[in-house]
Protein backbone atom coordinates (compact mmCIF):
# COMPACT_ATOMS: atom_id res chain seq x y z
CA UNK A 1 0.00 0.00 0.00
CA UNK A 2 1.47 3.32 -1.00
CA UNK A 3 1.40 6.58 0.89
CA UNK A 4 2.95 8.16 3.95
CA UNK A 5 3.87 6.02 6.96
CA UNK A 6 4.67 6.82 10.55
CA UNK A 7 5.93 4.38 13.18
CA UNK A 8 4.17 3.55 16.42
CA UNK A 9 6.48 1.15 18.25
CA UNK A 10 5.83 -2.20 16.51
CA UNK A 11 3.07 -0.68 14.41
CA UNK A 12 3.08 1.32 11.22
CA UNK A 13 0.31 3.71 10.27
CA UNK A 14 -0.36 3.50 6.54
CA UNK A 15 -2.34 6.00 4.53
CA UNK A 16 -3.09 4.73 1.06
CA UNK A 17 -3.48 6.75 -2.11
CA UNK A 18 -7.15 5.78 -2.30
CA UNK A 19 -7.86 7.28 1.10
CA UNK A 20 -7.75 4.01 3.04
CA UNK A 21 -5.74 4.01 6.25
CA UNK A 22 -4.91 1.76 9.13
CA UNK A 23 -2.26 0.26 11.38
CA UNK A 24 -0.11 -2.70 10.38
CA UNK A 25 2.12 -4.95 12.48
CA UNK A 26 5.44 -5.36 10.67
CA UNK A 27 7.75 -6.88 13.30
CA UNK A 28 6.65 -10.51 12.83
CA UNK A 29 9.02 -13.32 11.93
CA UNK A 30 7.50 -16.66 10.96
CA UNK A 31 9.48 -19.43 9.30
CA UNK A 32 12.37 -16.96 8.89
CA UNK A 33 10.19 -14.53 6.97
CA UNK A 34 9.08 -11.04 7.88
CA UNK A 35 5.29 -10.80 7.73
CA UNK A 36 3.01 -7.78 7.78
CA UNK A 37 -0.55 -8.04 9.11
CA UNK A 38 -3.38 -5.52 9.29
CA UNK A 39 -3.97 -4.69 12.97
CA UNK A 40 -6.86 -2.23 12.97
CA UNK A 41 -8.24 1.09 11.78
CA UNK A 42 -7.51 2.86 15.07
CA UNK A 43 -4.51 2.87 17.38
CA UNK A 44 -6.54 1.23 20.17
CA UNK A 45 -7.67 -1.61 17.88
CA UNK A 46 -4.09 -2.11 16.69
CA UNK A 47 -2.71 -2.27 20.22
CA UNK A 48 -5.28 -4.91 21.17
CA UNK A 49 -4.34 -6.97 18.11
CA UNK A 50 -0.63 -6.60 18.88
CA UNK A 51 -1.22 -7.77 22.45
CA UNK A 52 -3.05 -10.89 21.26
CA UNK A 53 -0.30 -11.56 18.74
CA UNK A 54 2.38 -11.41 21.45
CA UNK A 55 0.42 -13.80 23.65
CA UNK A 56 0.03 -16.24 20.74
CA UNK A 57 3.77 -16.03 20.05
CA UNK A 58 4.62 -16.65 23.69
CA UNK A 59 2.32 -19.69 23.78
CA UNK A 60 3.70 -21.10 20.52
CA UNK A 61 0.49 -20.40 18.59
CA UNK A 62 1.82 -17.71 16.27
CA UNK A 63 1.29 -19.60 13.03
CA UNK A 64 -2.19 -20.68 14.11
CA UNK A 65 -3.02 -17.07 15.05
CA UNK A 66 -1.74 -15.59 11.78
CA UNK A 67 -3.08 -18.29 9.49
CA UNK A 68 -6.19 -19.74 11.10
CA UNK A 69 -7.72 -22.66 9.28
CA UNK A 70 -11.01 -21.98 7.59
CA UNK A 71 -13.81 -23.34 9.70
CA UNK A 72 -14.86 -26.69 8.38
CA UNK A 73 -18.55 -27.02 8.68
CA UNK A 74 -21.07 -29.01 6.72
CA UNK A 75 -24.02 -27.71 8.69
CA UNK A 76 -25.33 -24.35 9.82
CA UNK A 77 -25.00 -25.17 13.51
CA UNK A 78 -21.33 -26.18 13.34
CA UNK A 79 -20.31 -23.20 11.21
CA UNK A 80 -22.33 -20.71 13.26
CA UNK A 81 -20.74 -22.06 16.45
CA UNK A 82 -17.24 -21.62 15.01
CA UNK A 83 -18.06 -18.01 14.06
CA UNK A 84 -19.51 -17.01 17.40
CA UNK A 85 -16.55 -18.60 19.18
CA UNK A 86 -14.04 -16.63 17.10
CA UNK A 87 -12.24 -13.64 18.61
CA UNK A 88 -13.71 -11.34 15.96
CA UNK A 89 -17.31 -12.24 16.73
CA UNK A 90 -16.81 -12.34 20.49
CA UNK A 91 -15.79 -8.67 20.34
CA UNK A 92 -19.01 -7.64 18.62
CA UNK A 93 -21.35 -5.47 20.66
CA UNK A 94 -24.11 -7.94 19.77
CA UNK A 95 -22.18 -11.02 21.02
CA UNK A 96 -24.53 -11.76 23.92
CA UNK A 97 -27.65 -11.20 21.82
CA UNK A 98 -26.22 -13.38 19.04
CA UNK A 99 -25.92 -16.31 21.45
CA UNK A 100 -29.60 -16.00 22.31
CA UNK A 101 -30.61 -15.73 18.65
CA UNK A 102 -28.48 -18.74 17.70
CA UNK A 103 -30.27 -20.96 20.22
CA UNK A 104 -33.54 -20.26 18.42
CA UNK A 105 -32.07 -20.61 14.93
CA UNK A 106 -30.48 -23.95 15.82
CA UNK A 107 -33.87 -25.46 16.58
CA UNK A 108 -34.63 -25.18 12.86
CA UNK A 109 -31.32 -25.00 11.01
CA UNK A 110 -28.67 -26.69 13.19
CA UNK A 111 -28.27 -29.87 11.14
CA UNK A 112 -29.07 -28.37 7.74
CA UNK A 113 -26.15 -27.90 5.29
CA UNK A 114 -25.42 -24.23 4.64
CA UNK A 115 -26.07 -24.65 0.92
CA UNK A 116 -29.53 -26.09 1.60
CA UNK A 117 -30.90 -23.09 3.51
CA UNK A 118 -33.41 -21.47 1.18
CA UNK A 119 -35.69 -18.41 1.44
CA UNK A 120 -38.89 -20.43 1.81
CA UNK A 121 -37.42 -22.26 4.84
CA UNK A 122 -36.53 -18.97 6.49
CA UNK A 123 -39.98 -17.49 5.81
CA UNK A 124 -41.60 -20.57 7.37
CA UNK A 125 -39.31 -20.22 10.38
CA UNK A 126 -40.18 -16.54 10.85
CA UNK A 127 -43.89 -17.26 10.52
CA UNK A 128 -43.78 -20.07 13.09
CA UNK A 129 -41.83 -17.90 15.54
CA UNK A 130 -44.57 -15.29 15.43
CA UNK A 131 -47.52 -17.69 15.38
CA UNK A 132 -46.39 -20.62 17.51
CA UNK A 133 -43.80 -19.08 19.83
CA UNK A 134 -45.59 -15.72 20.08
CA UNK A 135 -42.40 -13.66 19.98
CA UNK A 136 -42.21 -10.06 18.83
CA UNK A 137 -41.35 -9.13 15.21
CA UNK A 138 -38.24 -7.32 16.50
CA UNK A 139 -36.96 -10.60 18.00
CA UNK A 140 -37.51 -12.47 14.73
CA UNK A 141 -35.79 -9.70 12.78
CA UNK A 142 -32.72 -9.96 15.02
CA UNK A 143 -32.59 -13.71 14.41
CA UNK A 144 -32.96 -13.16 10.67
CA UNK A 145 -30.15 -10.60 10.73
CA UNK A 146 -27.83 -13.07 12.48
CA UNK A 147 -28.70 -15.77 9.95
CA UNK A 148 -27.98 -13.37 7.09
CA UNK A 149 -24.62 -12.36 8.63
CA UNK A 150 -23.61 -16.00 9.10
CA UNK A 151 -24.44 -16.84 5.49
CA UNK A 152 -22.49 -13.84 4.20
CA UNK A 153 -19.52 -15.04 6.27
CA UNK A 154 -19.91 -18.48 4.69
CA UNK A 155 -19.76 -16.86 1.24
CA UNK A 156 -16.56 -15.04 2.22
CA UNK A 157 -15.07 -18.31 3.49
CA UNK A 158 -15.90 -20.01 0.21
CA UNK A 159 -18.31 -22.49 1.79
CA UNK A 160 -21.31 -21.42 -0.30
CA UNK A 161 -21.56 -19.54 -3.58
CA UNK A 162 -24.17 -16.96 -2.61
CA UNK A 163 -26.45 -15.80 0.16
CA UNK A 164 -30.02 -16.16 -1.05
CA UNK A 165 -31.49 -14.85 2.20
CA UNK A 166 -29.87 -11.40 2.20
CA UNK A 167 -30.84 -8.33 0.21
CA UNK A 168 -34.40 -8.97 -1.03
CA UNK A 169 -34.35 -12.74 -0.50
CA UNK A 170 -36.28 -12.63 2.78
CA UNK A 171 -37.63 -9.30 3.95
CA UNK A 172 -37.66 -8.11 7.53
CA UNK A 173 -40.96 -8.14 9.37
CA UNK A 174 -42.65 -4.84 9.99
CA UNK A 175 -42.11 -3.81 13.59
CA UNK A 176 -45.03 -2.06 15.19
CA UNK A 177 -44.81 0.75 17.73
CA UNK A 178 -46.18 -1.35 20.58
CA UNK A 179 -43.26 -0.55 22.88
CA UNK A 180 -43.45 3.18 22.26
CA UNK A 181 -47.22 3.07 22.68
CA UNK A 182 -46.84 1.04 25.87
CA UNK A 183 -44.61 3.73 27.36
CA UNK A 184 -47.11 6.42 26.44
CA UNK A 185 -49.91 4.44 28.08
CA UNK A 186 -48.00 4.42 31.36
CA UNK A 187 -48.76 8.13 31.60
CA UNK A 188 -45.28 9.08 32.74
CA UNK A 189 -44.89 12.76 33.58
CA UNK A 190 -41.97 15.15 33.74
CA UNK A 191 -42.26 14.99 37.51
CA UNK A 192 -41.94 11.18 37.35
CA UNK A 193 -38.63 11.55 35.52
CA UNK A 194 -37.35 14.15 37.98
CA UNK A 195 -38.35 11.88 40.86
CA UNK A 196 -36.55 8.94 39.23
CA UNK A 197 -33.36 11.02 39.02
CA UNK A 198 -33.69 12.14 42.65
CA UNK A 199 -34.22 8.55 43.84
CA UNK A 200 -31.22 7.14 41.97
CA UNK A 201 -27.95 6.59 43.83
CA UNK A 202 -25.04 8.89 43.07
CA UNK A 203 -23.33 6.41 40.73
CA UNK A 204 -26.19 5.95 38.28
CA UNK A 205 -27.90 9.35 38.63
CA UNK A 206 -25.79 10.99 35.89
CA UNK A 207 -26.33 7.93 33.66
CA UNK A 208 -30.08 8.49 33.89
CA UNK A 209 -29.72 12.25 33.39
CA UNK A 210 -27.61 11.81 30.26
CA UNK A 211 -30.14 9.34 28.84
CA UNK A 212 -33.03 11.77 29.36
CA UNK A 213 -31.07 14.82 28.16
CA UNK A 214 -29.70 13.26 24.96
CA UNK A 215 -31.56 10.02 24.17
CA UNK A 216 -28.21 8.21 24.06
CA UNK A 217 -28.19 4.43 24.30
CA UNK A 218 -26.99 2.79 27.54
CA UNK A 219 -23.90 1.32 25.86
CA UNK A 220 -23.00 4.73 24.42
CA UNK A 221 -23.30 6.38 27.83
CA UNK A 222 -21.36 3.93 29.99
CA UNK A 223 -18.56 3.62 27.40
CA UNK A 224 -17.97 7.39 27.35
CA UNK A 225 -14.35 8.41 27.83
CA UNK A 226 -13.22 11.82 29.01
CA UNK A 227 -11.41 12.28 25.71
CA UNK A 228 -14.82 12.26 23.99
CA UNK A 229 -15.99 15.29 25.99
CA UNK A 230 -14.99 18.71 24.66
CA UNK A 231 -16.00 21.21 27.33
CA UNK A 232 -14.33 24.10 25.46
CA UNK A 233 -16.37 23.61 22.29
CA UNK A 234 -19.42 22.27 24.14
CA UNK A 235 -19.79 18.91 22.45
CA UNK A 236 -19.30 15.20 22.98
CA UNK A 237 -18.41 12.71 20.27
CA UNK A 238 -19.67 9.15 19.95
CA UNK A 239 -17.07 7.25 17.90
CA UNK A 240 -17.83 4.65 15.26
CA UNK A 241 -16.74 1.85 17.61
CA UNK A 242 -19.48 2.72 20.13
CA UNK A 243 -22.23 3.67 17.70
CA UNK A 244 -24.90 1.15 16.75
CA UNK A 245 -25.28 2.78 13.34
CA UNK A 246 -21.49 2.53 12.82
CA UNK A 247 -21.35 6.27 12.17
CA UNK A 248 -19.60 8.85 14.31
CA UNK A 249 -21.90 11.53 15.64
CA UNK A 250 -21.54 14.67 17.69
CA UNK A 251 -23.95 15.81 20.39
CA UNK A 252 -23.82 19.48 21.52
CA UNK A 253 -23.65 20.08 25.27
CA UNK A 254 -26.76 21.81 26.52
CA UNK A 255 -26.51 23.77 29.78
CA UNK A 256 -27.96 20.89 31.80
CA UNK A 257 -25.83 18.26 30.04
CA UNK A 258 -22.71 20.37 30.62
CA UNK A 259 -23.50 20.63 34.34
CA UNK A 260 -24.19 16.88 34.61
CA UNK A 261 -20.94 15.92 32.89
CA UNK A 262 -18.94 18.51 34.82
CA UNK A 263 -20.26 17.15 38.14
CA UNK A 264 -18.85 13.65 37.53
CA UNK A 265 -15.65 12.96 39.43
CA UNK A 266 -12.76 11.85 37.24
CA UNK A 267 -11.56 8.41 38.31
CA UNK A 268 -9.82 7.13 35.23
CA UNK A 269 -10.26 6.89 31.47
CA UNK A 270 -14.03 6.33 31.58
CA UNK A 271 -16.74 8.56 33.01
CA UNK A 272 -18.28 5.50 34.64
CA UNK A 273 -15.40 3.18 35.58
CA UNK A 274 -15.92 -0.33 36.89
CA UNK A 275 -13.81 -0.21 40.03
CA UNK A 276 -10.15 -0.86 39.35
CA UNK A 277 -10.71 -3.13 36.32
CA UNK A 278 -9.73 -0.41 33.86
CA UNK A 279 -13.00 -0.69 31.96
CA UNK A 280 -16.49 0.77 32.33
CA UNK A 281 -19.56 -0.48 34.20
CA UNK A 282 -21.57 -3.06 32.29
CA UNK A 283 -24.96 -2.99 33.99
CA UNK A 284 -27.00 -0.85 36.37
CA UNK A 285 -30.09 -3.06 36.32
CA UNK A 286 -30.38 -3.61 40.08
CA UNK A 287 -29.72 0.05 40.89
CA UNK A 288 -32.23 1.14 38.25
CA UNK A 289 -34.91 -1.15 39.68
CA UNK A 290 -34.23 0.23 43.16
CA UNK A 291 -34.56 3.80 41.88
CA UNK A 292 -37.85 2.94 40.13
CA UNK A 293 -39.22 1.37 43.33
CA UNK A 294 -38.31 4.44 45.38
CA UNK A 295 -39.83 6.72 42.76
CA UNK A 296 -42.95 4.53 42.60
CA UNK A 297 -42.52 3.97 38.86
CA UNK A 298 -43.45 0.51 37.51
CA UNK A 299 -40.51 -1.36 36.03
CA UNK A 300 -39.98 -4.45 33.90
CA UNK A 301 -40.58 -4.98 30.20
CA UNK A 302 -44.10 -6.32 30.66
CA UNK A 303 -45.39 -4.15 33.50
CA UNK A 304 -43.34 -0.95 33.37
CA UNK A 305 -40.11 0.52 32.06
CA UNK A 306 -36.55 -0.67 31.53
CA UNK A 307 -33.55 1.63 31.20
CA UNK A 308 -33.71 1.70 27.39
CA UNK A 309 -37.17 3.24 27.66
CA UNK A 310 -35.53 6.48 28.84
CA UNK A 311 -34.28 6.79 25.26
CA UNK A 312 -37.88 6.39 24.10
CA UNK A 313 -39.00 9.11 26.51
CA UNK A 314 -36.28 11.50 25.32
CA UNK A 315 -36.97 10.70 21.66
CA UNK A 316 -40.72 11.26 21.99
CA UNK A 317 -40.02 14.70 23.46
CA UNK A 318 -37.39 15.60 20.87
CA UNK A 319 -39.80 15.02 17.98
CA UNK A 320 -42.24 17.41 19.68
CA UNK A 321 -39.62 20.14 20.03
CA UNK A 322 -37.64 19.98 16.79
CA UNK A 323 -37.94 18.64 13.27
CA UNK A 324 -37.67 14.89 12.76
CA UNK A 325 -34.45 15.10 10.74
CA UNK A 326 -32.60 16.94 13.52
CA UNK A 327 -34.00 14.54 16.12
CA UNK A 328 -32.84 11.61 13.99
CA UNK A 329 -29.29 13.00 13.87
CA UNK A 330 -29.19 13.51 17.64
CA UNK A 331 -30.51 10.01 18.33
CA UNK A 332 -28.12 8.38 15.87
CA UNK A 333 -30.79 6.62 13.83
CA UNK A 334 -29.75 5.20 10.46
CA UNK A 335 -32.92 6.60 8.86
CA UNK A 336 -35.64 9.14 9.56
CA UNK A 337 -38.17 6.30 9.34
CA UNK A 338 -36.82 4.89 12.61
CA UNK A 339 -37.34 8.26 14.30
CA UNK A 340 -40.92 8.42 13.04
CA UNK A 341 -41.78 5.63 15.49
CA UNK A 342 -41.73 8.27 18.23
CA UNK A 343 -44.09 10.68 16.51
CA UNK A 344 -47.45 10.53 18.31
CA UNK A 345 -49.20 13.90 17.79
CA UNK A 346 -52.14 14.42 20.12
CA UNK A 347 -55.17 16.61 19.53
CA UNK A 348 -53.53 19.20 21.79
CA UNK A 349 -50.40 19.18 19.59
CA UNK A 350 -52.57 19.74 16.52
CA UNK A 351 -54.52 22.55 18.22
CA UNK A 352 -51.33 24.35 19.22
CA UNK A 353 -49.97 24.01 15.69
CA UNK A 354 -53.12 25.56 14.24
CA UNK A 355 -53.06 28.34 16.85
CA UNK A 356 -49.47 29.10 15.84
CA UNK A 357 -50.47 29.11 12.17
CA UNK A 358 -53.27 31.57 12.91
CA UNK A 359 -50.91 33.81 14.88
CA UNK A 360 -48.50 33.82 11.94
CA UNK A 361 -51.26 34.70 9.46
CA UNK A 362 -52.65 37.51 11.66
CA UNK A 363 -49.21 38.81 12.61
CA UNK A 364 -49.75 38.11 16.29
CA UNK A 365 -46.85 37.33 18.63
CA UNK A 366 -46.92 33.74 19.89
CA UNK A 367 -47.62 33.80 23.64
CA UNK A 368 -45.96 30.63 24.89
CA UNK A 369 -47.08 31.38 28.43
CA UNK A 370 -50.67 31.06 27.32
CA UNK A 371 -50.15 27.48 26.23
CA UNK A 372 -51.98 25.23 28.68
CA UNK A 373 -50.15 22.55 30.57
CA UNK A 374 -47.81 22.13 33.48
CA UNK A 375 -45.17 19.90 34.97
CA UNK A 376 -47.70 17.19 35.66
CA UNK A 377 -48.89 16.81 32.09
CA UNK A 378 -48.46 13.43 30.45
CA UNK A 379 -45.26 13.33 28.42
CA UNK A 380 -47.08 12.78 25.17
CA UNK A 381 -49.40 15.70 25.88
CA UNK A 382 -46.69 18.28 26.53
CA UNK A 383 -46.88 20.68 23.57
CA UNK A 384 -44.02 21.66 21.39
CA UNK A 385 -43.30 25.30 20.71
CA UNK A 386 -43.73 25.94 17.01
CA UNK A 387 -42.06 28.94 15.42
CA UNK A 388 -43.14 29.81 11.90
CA UNK A 389 -40.80 32.02 9.90
CA UNK A 390 -42.33 34.46 7.43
Amino acid sequence: MGGRMKSEKNLKFVKGKNGSRGYYVTEITLNYQRIRRFAGYTKDEAKVYLGKLRVASKEGRLEEFLNPAKPSADTFGAYARSLLDSAEWKEKRSASRNETSLKSLNRKFKNIPLSKIKPNMVRDYMTSRIKDDEVRPATVNRERSLLVSILYAAVADGLIESNTIGQKGVKRLEENNSREQRILELGLTRDDMKRLIDCADTQIRPVIEIALLTGMRFSEIVSLKWTQIDFRNLKLTIPVTNSKSKKERTIPLSRDLFETLHSIMRQGEYLFPNGSTGTHIKSIRKSFITACDKAKIPHGRDEGIVFHDLRHVAASQLVKMIDVVTASRILGHSSVEMTMRYVHPTNEDKRIALEALGNWLQGRQQDVNAIPGGSDMRLEDQPKEIVLIS
